[in-house]
Order: structure tokens, then sequence, then C-alpha cells
């Protein structure tokens, strides 16, 4: 028999439903919406240039009769996510032509649409941030910043919601749920959550997104252990270790800031759970988050990082086949093991 050895994982988008993509784009769209309402129609410019540069990766595949099929629904969502990563200011004929080079060139080489061990999406929003650094930014919080006691304080500015909400909403969290802790939260923290007015599209709605990762749980269709995980061990560095780089007293690691501002939460809830980049078996897959976890701490800081989730998801896809290989080696020892023991009960 014929075997074909390719770059391709053992999972892939052209295997999963159109419908569950759609379902997965669909959690997108409170996003999409609070981008009109916000009047951000540069970056919705920026995401349709990219949806556009996606469909077009994907009919290139028919003019080149290859064999590999057209998926409109995996080109809305992968254009839609790689749109949000745009900057505003970022030129619009680059972020077609950049969707449409990277996603084009990771069907050439890994095959079918999504099934590329290295997450495109990730791949095309790197690309960017090379071929434009200056849209992208740096960090904006520094050391003496970072010896405040809530430098996450500092994203609130200019964040508040103007109608007077955030503090209405504020007394009512304080006085129901924290409360019961004996802690409060001061005004603004409410806004941050709801928009905190980062120029990257995908780190501000904070809200939704953590909307969306319920609803991607509760209905089966993500797991929670590789996020879950991914974030306990990128808050627990966050917390406890960062202060030793920026003279901060023990335990004073800002959370918030850290889970705000970099798009931290967006990458662990649409990105790295990418099919066909995680192993498969429960310990390989704890492994691989941690691992995850710990890169952020590396890639992100303490956050305002304006790339390091997306170098994050990348460099846990290049770690994933070590992982997957040492999976493949314990399940045929297992298979061997329980071999030996069939045939050894046979002999008997």
């Amino acid at each position: 028999m014929d075997s074909k050895v390719t770059l391709a994982p053992f999972t892939s988008f052209s295997k999963v439903a159109p419908l569950k993509i759609l379902f997965f784009w669909c959690a997108l769209t409170p996003q999409i919406a609070m981008l009109f309402l916000s009047g951000s129609y540069k970056s919705l410019a920026l995401v349709l240039a990219a949806v556009l540069g996606a469909l077009a990766s994907e009919a290139s595949s028919l003019t080149k009769k290859n064999g590999k099929s057209l998926s409109a629904a995996y080109a809305l969502l992968a254009g839609t996510i790689i749109g949000l990563f745009f900057p505003p200011d970022f030129p619009a004929a680059s972020a077609f032509l950049i969707t449409f080079f990277f996603l084009f060139m990771s069907k050439s080489i890994f095959g079918s649409s999504g099934s590329s061990w290295l997450n495109p999406i990730a791949i095309a929003v790197m690309g960017a941030w090379f071929a434009g650094q200056s849209f992208f930014g740096s960090f904006t919080v520094f050391g003496a910043d970072l010896l405040a006691k809530n430098p996450s304080l500092n994203l609130i500015d200019g964040a508040l919601l103007t109608n007077g909400a955030d503090e209405k909403i504020t007394l009512f969290l304080n006085d129901t749920v924290f409360s019961l802790f004996g802690v409060s939260i001061p005004n603004g923290y409410v806004s941050l959550f709801w928009d905190n007015h980062a120029a990257i599209p995908a780190f501000r709605f904070t809200f939704w997104t953590l909307a969306a990762s319920i609803f991607f749980i509760a209905f089966d269709y993500a797991s929670a252990r590789i996020p879950c995980v991914f974030l306990l061990v990128y808050g627990l560095l966050v917390r406890f270790a960062s202060p030793l780089w920026t003279g901060g007293g023990a335990r004073d690691g800002d959370l918030l800031l850290a889970f705000l501002s970099s798009g931290i939460l967006f990458a662990a809830f649409f990105l790295i759970q990418w099919p066909g980049t995680v192993p498969c078996s429960d310990w390989a897959k704890i492994l691989y988050a941690a691992i995850g976890g710990v890169l952020a701490f590396v890639f992100c800081g303490t956050g305002t990082s304006p790339i390091g989730a997306v170098a994050t998801v990348l460099f846990m896809n290049i770690i994933s086949p070590a992982i997957q290989e040492a999976e493949s080696r314990s399940v045929r020892k297992k298979l061997s093991a329980l071999l030996a023991d069939k045939l050894g009960e046979g002999e008997r």
C-alpha cells in the first residue's frame, strides 16, 4: 500500500462541518458590532480587507485545480480573526495582500484549508507585524509604572463609559458579589472589560471574548482544559514571578493588566486550540498549555505587548510536534505491552 508523508496534521478544518466553523464566526459578531457602535470604521474596513484576502486565497485553489475545495466558511472565520489583529492605521491594501499571501502559502505547504500544524492566522498576523512594526507600536507600560500597586489603572484613562454605567455597575457588583469576599473594585474596571480602547481590536472587548468562551465550552465546541491551564500558569507567573524583575512587592503582579492588555484572553480561546496544532491526550494537552503559559510570560511579560500573544501561539505550535511524538511513543509502548500480554495469555 502506498503511503504519503505530508506536513499536514491529523486534524484539520477540512474535516470540521461548515456549520461548526460558522458557529465560531458567530461568536465574533458581537466584537464586530462593537467596532461599528464605537465608530471604529477603519478597523471594520481592515476586517473586510482581510476577509476578502482569505476568500481570494481559497478561490485561488480552484484556479490551480489542485483538488482543494473552496471553504467560504473557513475563509470568513480566518479573515475575520486576522482582521481583528490589525491596528486601525494599517493600510487596507496591505491587509488584503498579507492575508492572501500567508493563507495561500499555508495551503500550498501544508495542504487543504486549516490543516497547518502552524496556525495560519498567527503566521499571517506575525507577517503583518514584520511588514509594519510601526503600526503595531510597542510595550506601553514599563518599569516605573509596574512599581505602582495597580498599574492596570493606567489603562482606564479614556476607557470610562461616558453614560455613568460604570459607576452603577461597579456599585452593584461591590454590594452583591465582592462584598462576600470583603473586597471592592474601583470605578473604571467595568469599562476596561467592556472596551479598553486598545489600538488592536482583538484586545478591546474582553467581556465579549469571555462570553464567547463560555458558549464554546458550554456547547462542547472547545475544551476548557487547554485555555484554563494556559491562563493559570501565565497568571501565576505574572502574580508571583514578575515582581522579582520589576522590583515590586511579593504577589504584587497585576493580573488585570496582564489579561486585559495583550490579547491573551482572545488568543487563549480563539487561537491556541486551532485544529491540527494541539496534542490529543489529556496529559499532553496539560503539558502543552503549561508550556504556553510560560511562553506567554516570556513574550508578553506583565502586559501591553502588541504581538506577544501571537508569538506565543506560534512557539506553542513549534513545540507541539515534539509533544505529539512523545504521545505516539507512549501509545506504541502501551499497545506493545497489551499485545505481549495477549500473546502470553494465548500461549498459556
